[in-house]
């Protein structure tokens, strides 16, 4: 116990209190970087030296694998071997622990087998599917829109400890309040500005409280009104009055009940069936876990009692990120006590895990349930004093601070380093290319001057933050460590291979074949490729007999399959068509890692013998469309040589002397959209705070402020004024929050932008086409294209994918929602030129074009309710209103018309003809109309086609009408009007004038062949993007 004694006289006073109150309730509030896992781990050494307790009746708990590792070395160095005795657990791995240690008390132990996430999002599917037609969590066109947003809450109400029958009871009172608040919310929606205004509210409001048989959770929630209207909170807000202000959060309140309970009715069914057929299939969640303990041990109470005598002294880590859940299984476990060792260490500023079920009520409950005044821990040992007050003036904004609900704590950091102080840097640049080129130049520069390169960190909100940025740090021969798991599916290699599986799976499908043609480790001669895709037989020899060669070895493959079992076949795929051989030589470890995972996935799922290569493939498809990832692990690197990239998330606990933000914008950082559409009702928490804070950036404010904690010598701070599409972006809400006194704006040289695109295109210099394809491609261009808007707006949105869709034409599949389009299109043409027709025979004609569209019966069905009630909706609404003299599918094709030696063209879905030789040029759209605002702009898509037109009939001298307005009709309601919508758009001269400069940029664009190095920021899943980054460009074909 030596270390023990040098250690222990180097803590301070606050910590000394920690680690010396060894008996009883204890709660340390532990700030970033204030020595908390030094604390924990020299409090379990001083019970082991004060008292006779076996080091085994000591459990300490935390939050992750990574934490328990953590602390493992800790208490090594401190008391040594003895340390292996102490029980360090998650608390999942402490659960499964008495799981296995029980098996006659969980069926689980025997009978029932871990779903993973695609079973568990196949289970939720198959219960929507068997909602009614116009349930509100099966809406039509996006049956599944709800489908993550359901997993999710299902996760948080079993993290959160709220059974099917809990759940009941809290809709019940919702239900029961709606019913009983009905006549005092249209009191409330009554009132008027008077001298009395004030006094009616709150009178209303006070009815609302005495409602007879209030849950405590909705009284909490009014209670917080009234007194945020006491406190002056009502004093700011839409309304001048704070009368008019609480007034209309009242209504709020009861409308969002209104509207959320019968969704959560339907999420009480799905939770229910959920349960069932996890059971059915013999399954369990991995949340069940600590369910299946809880329940244990208040059935079984000699289990529970055992273990209550086994530990004497609780420990919990990361007490902020626990849930409800796991708090049970603390609360059950110190039951047997009155005044139980429990030691609980967290920060509520730190609590960056809401996702997983944690929520910071837990540190205010456990203040309530001992009453006893936290340990603040206040001496940071990491990062200057500035540091330090810039994170402090921006955490301070949020309201759900502990220290705003426990008098006399104080949370504010003092720093114990002597480092000097820099002020934290702000890097506002006008492009990402900026960005990354600041980002890589200023870490050469910090390693040129001896900063170790593990000392540096890239920090990052989400994982695609950083792809773009990896490829710089390549070019500049920078060594990173990506902490993150890679998801194979999204690997250009091994999409390559699933390509190769698929085609030798089902050797009809001939646009597979050219996929494996287009792949690296075939090597196919780029003109040769495009000659076939082309069906022209010309081709060299050598590509003769690489044909040949594939065609006889997907012969014996198909021989193979029939014969051999999964993982035989794989491995004799891998090496006879020399893809195991391509990875080898790649030289890339990264490759390899991913062939492996791949390979034990596919060893995993072939223990069933009967497991088919076609139920692979059909696993690997739905991992894929529902962006489920099939992990690779990060490969083990030379840390210390290395800069660190990771998210936020897992920079958590970490700390690094030199620490870069980027993409610190707007709705990345704070004021994030993606919000939950399914709500749950309030008493989910016991101490529902949170619940009752109007701002929303809360849980992003606390994310930022791990993130500026991280540093011990300087962060920098950067953002983008613009896309790459030049649309303005504003920076992140908390750069302002930072007091301006910390900081110091850099502004970067202003050759930095020609500097950055210099860097960029470094990395293509070698991949140039050949002379043969550019002739080729330059030929076809220039002899048999014609350009229309669909191509425009299509190379608008990424070059690489109107390559492959629109010069190659590669086949795609056509989707439910495109043939109902389609259907929909025809039958309108039918409409205006019979106007005559009955609502049955508009049905009838969508029919049968519906029918022609080859969809299977389900998607047929669904196509056809809907199709139906758009064309039934369109009829009633237009029928007494149709312009009588009409045109449809108008086609300049056959008019040849030129725009500066451009062949342009389009075609025109409906043209109505008005007074004074003027025409109208309607277009119709079948989605739905809200949110299609911007497209309606003169940078959007619906605009540019509009202009396109005008443009065309100027062109066309045998059109002799003149233009007069464009028209979107859209043939689906609006959901937020519950109207059609026809939005008339004018367009004038100068939107012409600036068509024509994009269509002549973009058409010599193309004829200059710039597709090759763009399109990595479109969102089409139907296009082959991973072979963007092909060794050789010509390959991607």
């Amino acid at each position: 116990m030596t270390d023990f004694n040098t250690e222990y006289q180097k803590l301070n006073e606050k910590q000394r209190h920690a680690v010396d109150t060894i008996d009883g309730p204890v709660m340390v509030i532990a700030g970033a970087g204030t020595g908390k896992t030094q604390t924990i781990a020299l409090r379990i050494a001083n019970i082991l030296t004060k008292t006779q307790t076996n080091p085994s009746s000591i459990l300490c708990l935390t939050f992750t694998d990574t934490g328990v590792n953590a602390m493992r070395s800790r208490l090594i160095k401190i008391i040594g071997p003895t340390a292996y005795s102490v029980h360090l657990h998650t608390f999942h791995s402490f659960c499964n622990e008495i799981i296995l240690s029980h098996p006659e008390n969980f069926i689980i132990s025997h009978d029932l087998q871990p779903a993973d996430e695609l079973e568990k999002l196949e289970i939720i599917n198959s219960l929507i599917d068997k909602l009614p037609d116009g349930a509100i969590l099966k809406p039509w066109g996006d049956h599944y829109f709800y489908q993550r947003d359901i997993i999710s809450s299902l996760q948080t109400l079993k993290r959160e400890n709220i059974s099917p029958q809990n759940f009941l009871s809290l809709i019940s009172n919702q239900k029961l309040f709606i019913e009983k608040s009905a006549e005092i919310y249209q009191n409330l929606k009554s009132l008027r500005v008077s001298k009395s205004l004030e006094s009616n509210v709150l009178a209303n409001l006070n009815s609302l409280l005495n409602i007879k048989d209030l849950s405590t959770s909705l009284k909490t929630s009014l209670i917080y009104h009234q007194n945020l209207f006491d406190s002056g909170g009502y004093n700011v807000g839409a309304a001048k009055s704070p009368s008019i202000n609480l007034k209309n959060s009242l209504l709020k309140f009861i409308e969002n009940l209104v509207k959320d309970t019968p969704k959560q009715s339907e999420l009480l069914d799905l939770y229910r069936g959920y349960n069932d057929e996890l059971q059915a299939r013999g399954r369990y969640d991995f949340d069940d876990m600590i369910l299946f303990v809880i329940d244990a041990f208040k059935k079984d109470t000699n289990l529970l009692r055992q273990y209550q005598e086994l530990y004497q002294y609780f420990l919990v880590d990361e007490f902020q990120d626990t849930n409800s859940a796991q708090n049970e299984i603390l609360n059950l476990l110190c039951s047997y006590y009155d005044n139980p060792n429990i030691f609980v260490v967290g920060d509520d500023d730190q609590s960056i895990f809401r996702f997983q079920g944690a929520s910071i009520e837990n540190i205010f409950d456990f203040y309530k349930k001992y009453k006893i005044k936290p340990i603040v821990l206040q001496n940071n040992y990491r990062s200057h004093q500035l540091i330090l007050d810039s994170s402090t003036s921006v955490i301070i904004k949020n309201q759900n601070r502990i220290a705003n609900f426990i008098k006399d704590i104080d949370k504010s950091l003092k720093s114990n380093m002597t480092f000097d102080p820099d002020p934290i840097n702000i890097i506002p640049v006008t492009s990402v290319l900026e960005e990354n080129y600041f980002v890589s130049q200023k870490i050469k520069k910090l390693i040129d001057t001896g900063v170790k390169p593990s000392e540096i960190a890239i920090l990052y909100r989400n994982n695609n933050d950083i792809e773009d940025l990896v490829s710089i740090l390549k070019i500049n021969k920078i060594n990173f460590y990506l902490q993150s798991d890679q998801n194979i599916l999204n690997s250009r290699h091994i999409q390559q291979l699933i390509y190769l599986l698929k085609f030798i799976n089902d050797p009809t499908k001939t646009d597979f074949f050219y996929h494996i043609l287009a792949s690296d480790y075939v090597n196919f001669n780029s003109l040769d490729l495009l000659k076939k895709v082309r069906n022209i037989d010309d081709l060299s020899l050598n590509s003769k007999i690489k044909l040949r060669n594939i065609d006889r070895r997907l012969s014996l493959a198909r021989k193979w399959l029939e014969n051999d079992n999964l993982d035989r076949f794989f491995n004799k795929v891998i090496r006879k068509f020399k893809f195991l051989d391509y990875c080898l030589k790649s030289k890339d470890p990264q490759i390899l890692n991913h062939l492996l995972t791949f390979h034990q996935e596919l060893k995993r799922l072939s223990l069933d013998q009967k497991y088919t290569l076609d139920q692979l493939l059909l696993r690997l498809d739905s991992l894929s469309d529902n962006n489920i990832s099939l992990a690779a692990p990060p490969l083990t690197e030379n840390l210390d040589n290395s800069v660190q990239l990771l998210t936020v998330h897992r920079a958590k606990g970490l700390e690094f002397e030199y620490v870069f933000l980027i993409k610190v914008n707007d709705k990345k950082w704070g004021n994030n959209r993606n919000i939950s559409h399914l709500s749950l009702p309030s008493g989910i928490l016991k101490y529902d705070i949170v619940g009752n804070i109007s701002d929303q950036n809360e849980d992003e404010r606390r994310l930022f402020y791990v993130a500026l904690t991280r540093a011990k010598k300087q962060i920098y701070i950067s953002y983008s004024t613009k896309t790459d599409t030049n649309r303005e972006l504003t920076p992140s809400v908390f750069i302002s929050e930072i007091d301006p006194k910390l900081i110091e704006t850099i502004n970067v040289p202003t050759d930095t932008q020609v500097k950055a695109l210099s860097q960029f295109f470094s990395k293509v210099e070698n991949e140039n086409i050949d002379v043969d394809y550019k002739k080729y491609l330059t030929n076809f261009l220039t002899t048999k294209y014609q350009f229309n808007v669909t191509h425009l707006n299509s190379y608008l949105r990424c070059p690489f994918c109107f390559y492959h869709q629109t010069i190659l034409r590669i086949p795609a599949v056509k989707d439910k929602f495109s043939s109902l389009g389609t259907a929909i299109h025809n039958t309108l043409s039918f409409y205006f030129n019979n106007q005559s027709s009955s609502l049955n025979s508009l049905i009838q004609n969508f029919t049968q074009s519906l029918y022609k569209e080859g969809l299977n019966k389900k998607d047929f069905d669904e196509s056809l309710f809907r199709g139906t009630n758009i064309l039934t909706d369109y009829f009633n609404q237009h029928s007494d209103n149709l312009c009588q003299k009409i045109k449809t599918d108008y086609d300049f094709k056959s008019a040849n018309l030129h725009l500066n030696n451009i062949p342009i063209t389009g075609k025109i879905d409906l043209i109505e003809y008005l007074e004074n030789n003027k025409i109208n040029v309607v277009d119709f759209k079948t989605g739905n109309p809200d949110g299609k605002y911007k497209e309606l702009s003169p940078d959007g898509d619906y605009f540019r086609q509009l202009a396109f037109y005008k443009l065309l009939i100027s062109l066309d001298t045998s059109f002799s009408p003149h233009f007069n307005s464009g028209i979107i009709d859209f043939v689906q309601k609006s959901k937020q009007k519950n109207t059609l919508i026809r939005k008339e758009i004018v367009i004038n001269p100068e939107h012409v004038e600036g068509l024509k400069l994009l269509i002549i940029d973009v058409y010599n664009k193309i004829l200059n062949l710039d597709f090759f190095k763009l399109g990595k920021d479109c969102k089409d899943h139907q296009h082959i993007h991973y072979l963007l980054k092909s060794q050789s460009l010509p390959k991607t074909l």
